[in-house]
Order: C-alpha cells, then structure tokens, then sequence
C-alpha cells in the first residue's frame, strides 16, 4: 500500500473517532436536556465545537489526499472521489473501502440522531411554551382603569369620567 493510500486511510479513521465522539455527546445531550444539566450542555457544546473543527481539518487533509492519490492513478479531477478511487487501486483498495464505509454509517448515525433531537428540543421548547402560558393565565389580570360605569376597562381605555373636587 502506498504512502498516500495509508494517509487516507489513517484520515478517514480519524474522521471516523470524531463524528463518533459527536454521536455520544448528542446521546449525553438529551439526557442533560431532561436533568435540566445547564453547566453539562455548555461544556459539552464547547467540545463539539472541537471535534467540528478538527472534523473540518480531517476533511481538507481527505480531500487533499483523494486528490492526489486520484492524480496518481490519472483520474480526472471532477471524478475523483473514495468510491472511485477503491476499484482502481485492486486489494489495497477494500480497507479504504471498509474505512470509508464506517465513516459513512457514523456520519448516518450522526444524521438521524442530529434529527432526533431536533425533535426532542422542539418538544421541550413546546412544553415551556404551555408552562409560561398556564403561568400567564394564572397571574392577577393586568393594572387597567375603571369606565364611567365603574366596570374594569381591558385594553384601550373607552371614555373616562373625571370629576374634580372643588
């Protein structure tokens, strides 16, 4: 195998321990979310930020790599991609392949959990919404002021009688 083909694999593993670094803090994340963990999800949302950043920069190392292991094997640039790349290298081809593949599934997994907690904060955003109106409904009506007839005027004030004492 050569040296490229073994930096690309190397990159794609790398990638591979990030985005499952990124699955487990989603899966912590929901469990902070319902024990109200505050100082948890911010620290954890610091940490992702990380493995972003260091997903991005495994990334640029990829797509460098594919590009020049593609340039090796006189593929066009346009056409250069893993799943290209894995045929025309033969045997040493499948453990680029199976890497890729691993990648592919967590970066699935990623997809559908991301999507799941969408959902879940949606729910727990909804949840606060009806606290704070049950909360609002209970609460004293609002200071107003009194019509001619001494009936409670809610919103706009209609004619007001005043009477001056002299």
């Amino acid at each position: 195998m050569n040296a490229t083909l073994t930096r690309l694999v190397d990159t794609l593993d790398a990638e591979a321990v990030t985005v499952a670094e990124l699955v487990e803090s989603l899966q912590q994340d929901q469990q902070r979310i319902v024990k109200h963990d505050i100082a948890g999800l911010e620290a954890s949302n610091l940490r992702k930020e990380e493995c972003i950043l260091h997903f991005q920069m495994h990334e640029r190392t990829r797509l460098e790599l594919t590009r020049e292991l593609g340039s090796e094997l006189g593929l066009p640039a346009d056409q250069v991609r893993v799943s290209t790349l894995c045929p025309l290298l033969g045997p040493d081809g499948e453990q680029l392949e199976s890497t890729a593949a691993k990648l592919s599934a967590l970066v699935s997994s990623l997809d559908d959990l991301a999507a799941i907690s969408r959902g879940f904060l949606e729910q727990s955003i909804l949840g606060i919404r009806g606290l704070l109106n049950l909360i609002q409904t209970l609460q004293s009506p609002a200071p107003g002021t009194y019509d001619a007839s001494g009936r409670h005027a809610v919103g706009q004030p209609g004619p007001v009688s005043v009477r001056r004492e002299a």
